[in-house]
């Protein structure tokens, strides 16, 4: 990366946590009750799909932040949000393609995290 303002590097890191954390709530719920989820849980769905959509417009508009690991954690959020959708639309007991999509999403938010206090 570039040299980039400290301050577009911290808010970044904000909302990518704030996702992870939200998203981490969520999927958690949903391995608990996944045949009677919550009635909120449509609500924290958007939520989260709309803070995703805040943190690649961010990304987007300061395009010095841009890193392919960054890229690859939205494509890894959008495939655990996909799962995890469809198990709680489908009511489905078998949470194990959730549970392995939410690990590689996990898996790289650690690896943006780190990067992004590094800088």
């Amino acid at each position: 990366m570039k040299e980039i303002d400290k301050y577009k590097v911290a808010s970044l890191l904000g909302y990518v946590t704030d996702l992870f954390d939200k998203t981490n709530r969520l999927v958690n719920t949903t391995f608990e009750k996944p045949e009677n989820p919550s009635p909120l849980v449509a609500t924290s769905l958007s939520e989260i799909f709309a803070l995703c959509e805040k943190a690649k417009l961010y990304v987007d508009l300061n395009e010095e932040i841009a890193h392919y690991e960054i890229s690859s954690l939205f494509t890894f959020f959008d495939r655990a949000y996909f799962q995890l959708k469809e198990v709680i639309e489908k009511k489905d007991r078998n949470t194990s393609w959730l549970h392995s999509t939410f690990e590689s999403y996990k898996s790289q938010h650690e690896i943006v995290v780190q990067m992004l206090k590094g800088i």
